[in-house]
């Protein structure tokens, strides 16, 4: 009786999906501007997956911000950081910025794969970059995950562990406590914000971890991650995130 009733209850959720997708259907149309896409695009459209300009370096080799020279940018030269240093797969800007939006507010989870592979290209061509880290998501706080119904970074660190066949790690990292949103806040707050906000639980010792987010700003989510998986035993800690903000977005 109970499988009969499980049935049931699977029929009619396929009944009221079909239902919904009747008279709410999905758009097939680029998530950016709304284009038709044409056989092989997935989500965005090539015109617009091609306004998204992959960074190269000179970057600041600490932030990995985009620089005319070698060397540290100016920001990184006034402060010190517990991870060894970070990438990015593309500035902050235009088609870049829509689609995080989209992909963070709007739900588009059709764009992880997307934005998962552009952080994965990234990688590819990074110096430095650790043979077999440990990835390493940043956690939302479970208030914020259960309205959101998802963790973006945790989306984009799957696919990064898919492409190089890297261990992740979901659960090794864990938000103590709700924290605002990052972007709402000056870049002074933003350090309080976040400031002790994060426990790392396991035996980290001697692990080389790469920490997973959706955007490097001012780097304070980014610090505060590391210095818990460092404190767990974490032998180094590397960051790596899909987008950066410009020296502008940051001040």
């Amino acid at each position: 009786m109970a499988g009969q009733i499980e049935r049931w209850h699977r029929q009619a959720k396929d009944v009221i999906s079909a239902v919904l997708d009747l008279l709410f259907p999905p758009t097939a149309g680029c998530v950016c501007c709304g284009a038709m896409l044409y056989k092989g695009e997935k989500c965005i459209c090539a015109v617009c997956r091609e306004q998204i300009a992959p960074l190269t370096e000179p970057t600041c080799s600490c932030c990995g911000r985009p620089l005319a020279y070698p060397g540290l940018c100016d920001l990184c030269c006034f402060r010190t950081y517990s991870f060894i240093r970070s990438w990015s797969a593309a500035v902050y800007q235009g088609v870049l910025r829509k689609c995080l939006h989209r992909f963070k507010y709007e739900r588009a989870t059709c764009l992880a794969p997307v934005l998962g592979s552009l952080l994965a290209q990234r990688l590819q061509a990074a110096k430095g970059i650790l043979r077999f880290p440990l990835l390493v998501p940043v956690p939302l706080d479970s208030q914020r995950l259960h309205e959101r119904g998802f963790n973006q970074a945790e989306l984009l660190a799957a696919e990064v562990a898919r492409v190089y066949r890297w261990p992740m790690a979901k659960k090794v990292l864990r938000r103590l406590r709700p924290t605002l949103p990052q972007s709402e806040l000056p870049e002074n707050k933003r350090w309080l914000n976040v400031s002790g906000a994060f426990v790392a639980e396991g035996d980290l010792s001697g692990k080389k971890v790469l920490l997973i987010d959706d955007i490097y700003t001012t780097g304070a989510t980014a610090e505060a991650a590391s210095q818990a998986l460092l404190k767990a035993g974490a032998a180094q800690v590397y960051v790596a995130t899909v987008a950066i903000a410009s020296r502008r977005c940051c001040r």
